[in-house]
């Protein structure tokens, strides 16, 4: 009687999806640091820096707080979503709330993990930006994953399309987006579906070639053929993810290969090796501190033994498995091992212990449906009062519908009669409006014309100075210096003259240092033999170098990038006055250049800790500095995007086309 109430009770296969999907959220997000790690980025918090990296180092403070004390992490983000707010910086804004919501995903807090990705969303959707696009596509998807966690297929797949779209418009890695379809396919029973899509996971995962991308990938797979077999294609594939398999990852990557390396050699019938590694999950889990890892491989190696008819030795891990979920209230786990203890119980012939153990399992149960169909009701619930608000609204349109055809009809001929005036009257001042447009067109070209030839006019100037300087003044700068200095040695002078002739040695080396100076700024050779990466990296140097401010350089894509002359002349010279004016004007100590190329886009970026500046001044100075790098940004048919005000540093981004 009381086997035919329970269902067969296998690996527990159902929930390893899940926990893979809760572990590969984090897998692909930055790795989660340690106490020493959250201590020097605090270090950098109390340092002065421009606003965006300080909002940057907030939530990457608060993410390394993360296994080191929970509640403190979750008071840092909000910090950081404060900040970010107040600053006007909404970018790190979603980016925290975003990055929240992964602990939120693994506690289980489904509420707080949802409130947090639809405020993420909100954010994110105000900036237009391509990293800003793809943390709103991974928010997208995240929001997926938690409709597909709560079974609501229909949105899981709406959230899980609309982040694909937004993530590969920007050309990013999909694989844990592929990753969730298969899980989705998974849960919906449409196993050719679940594998092409963790197959598509997997390739994604190696184009990436980033090994934790694809530990992660391979996993996926060792998942879909223990679910489906052969279950040795589940060992190949658990053999290639252990060749990326890091001890510095986090304990939960180490739980999820060792669940599945014990739920594949379960599956292959060789069940020491799969104790082995379950106990490894539980001792991973057990100096974590994490109850959930902890129960599941306890519950597989009860299992194994009450399998193997082992039944002491199964009733001891299964009521250690049992008090641990009694411990977090996790009711399936609980359901599971009163289930599998009756089992125990009935084939050693205690029945009054299993006839205990089975109505606790019988309660579990009715309790656990009870709470799906409850939220199954409250669901066609919501959709019930959805519906009639709808049908209100479509009653009330087709009433406003039949008044205005209606009035329509009464109107008509007036209509008619006022259209004929109108249109010939539109014709002309259509006409009128072209000839203006085509004028308009024909002066904005005209003078992108003049201000090319200026530019260009300009820059072959400054070679043309640049070289005259350096060959012909250099040269003889550099031949009177040789003359004196051979006329020295056959002089006899005073010492007062011996004195006053090295004083003007000096003062000769001097000049021919600034003249190179000069002829250097006036058209770097290193611009023209080395490219633009190099020639602002040294433009830099040189400035730290003179101690009128400190820069720190980066440039992202631009190893192998050629760049045409004309725009990487036009780029560094935008530069070169973007910084002089941080010196003159600015009164910063401390500024950030950042050079960077992806997808076609070229992107200047110049931020310092000044005292900032209102924008509508550009436009009103009566200094060349702002008009000539207009100039040279309408030149290259770029974007100028200025962020600053009174008291709070600046951030130029100038975009332009590679």
């Amino acid at each position: 009687m009381v086997n035919s109430l329970l269902p067969t009770l296998l690996p527990i296969m159902r929930n390893v999806f899940l926990l893979i999907g809760g572990l590969l959220f984090g897998a692909l997000s930055p790795v989660r640091a340690q106490q020493a790690l959250a201590d020097s980025v605090k270090k950098l918090l109390d340092q002065p820096a421009p606003d965006s990296v300080h909002a940057l180092h907030l939530v990457y403070h608060a993410m390394y707080m993360e296994p080191v004390d929970m509640e403190q992490a979750h008071v840092l983000y909000q910090q950081a979503v404060e900040f970010s707010v107040r600053k006007h910086i909404p970018y790190y804004a979603g980016m925290a709330l975003r990055f929240e919501a992964t602990p939120y995903h693994i506690a289980g807090n489904r509420a707080m993990e949802i409130n947090n990705l639809q405020r993420a969303i909100a954010y994110l959707s105000t900036v237009n930006t391509t990293k800003a696009k793809k943390e709103l596509g991974n928010a997208y998807t995240e929001v997926g994953s938690w409709y597909r966690y709560n079974s609501q297929y229909d949105s899981a797949i709406h959230w899980f399309i609309k982040g694909l779209g937004v993530l590969e418009s920007v050309g990013a890695n999909l694989t844990t987006q592929y990753y969730n379809m298969a899980a989705l396919y998974q849960q919906l029973k449409l196993p050719q579906l679940q594998k092409e899509y963790a197959l598509k996971s997997l390739a994604a995962a190696r184009k990436s070639g980033t090994p934790r991308n694809i530990y992660a990938g391979n996993l996926v797979l060792v998942h879909y053929y223990n679910e489906v077999g052969p279950f040795d294609s589940a060992k190949v594939y658990l053999d290639s993810a252990f060749k990326y398999f890091d001890p510095q990852y986090e304990f939960r990557f180490a739980c999820q290969y060792h669940l599945l390396a014990g739920i594949t050699f379960q599956n292959l019938k060789m069940n020491d090796s799969a104790i082995v590694h379950y106990n490894q999950t539980y001792d991973y889990a057990k100096a974590n501190h994490a109850t959930w890892n902890m129960v599941e491989p306890k519950i597989q190696i009860g299992h194994i033994y009450y399998g193997d008819k082992q039944y002491a030795q199964a009733e001891v891990v299964t009521k250690e498995a049992l008090a641990l979920a009694e411990k977090d209230s996790i009711p399936n786990f609980m359901q599971e091992c009163h289930g599998l203890l009756t089992k125990i119980y009935e084939e050693t012939g205690r029945f009054k212990e299993a006839n205990e153990h089975i109505w606790k399992y019988v309660e579990l149960k009715d309790s656990i449906e009870a709470g799906e169909r409850k939220t199954f009701a409250l669901d066609l619930e919501k959709k019930y009062e959805t519906q009639k608000k709808d049908n209100e609204l479509l009653r009330q349109q087709a009433t406003i519908r039949q008044k205005d055809t209606i009035n329509y009809i009464l109107i008509g001929s007036a209509i008619a009669l006022i259209l004929i005036l109108v249109l010939s009257y539109r014709n002309y001042r259509n006409k009128r409006k072209l000839q203006l447009q085509r004028i308009n067109e024909l002066e904005t070209e005209k003078q992108l014309t003049a201000t090319e030839a200026v530019l260009k006019g300009e820059e072959q100037e400054r070679t043309r100075l640049a070289k005259d300087l350096h060959d012909g003044l250099g040269g003889m700068l550099s031949g009177i210096k040789h003359s004196f200095t051979t006329m020295q040695g056959n002089l006899i002078m005073t010492p007062e003259n011996q004195a006053a002739f090295e004083r003007s040695m000096d003062m000769l080396d001097s000049s021919i240092r600034e003249m190179r100076r000069v002829a250097h700024n006036m058209m770097p050779e290193v611009l023209v033999k080395y490219g633009l990466d190099t020639a602002l990296r040294d433009y830099c140097i040189d400035i730290n170098k003179s101690g009128a401010l400190r820069v720190d350089y980066q440039s992202i894509g631009l190893e192998q990038a050629a760049i045409e002359q004309s725009k990487a002349i036009a780029v560094y010279r935008i530069a070169q006055e973007l910084i002089n004016n941080t010196i003159k004007h600015a009164q910063a100590t401390h500024a950030i250049v950042q050079l960077s190329l992806s997808n076609g886009q070229l992107s200047l970026t110049v931020e310092d800790d000044g005292k900032g500046f209102e924008e509508a001044l550009t436009h009103q100075s009566g200094g060349i500095g702002w008009y000539n790098i207009r100039n040279r940004v309408e030149f290259l048919k770029g974007k100028l995007d200025i962020n600053s005000a009174p008291g709070k540093g600046s951030s130029i981004l100038v975009e332009v086309e590679a």
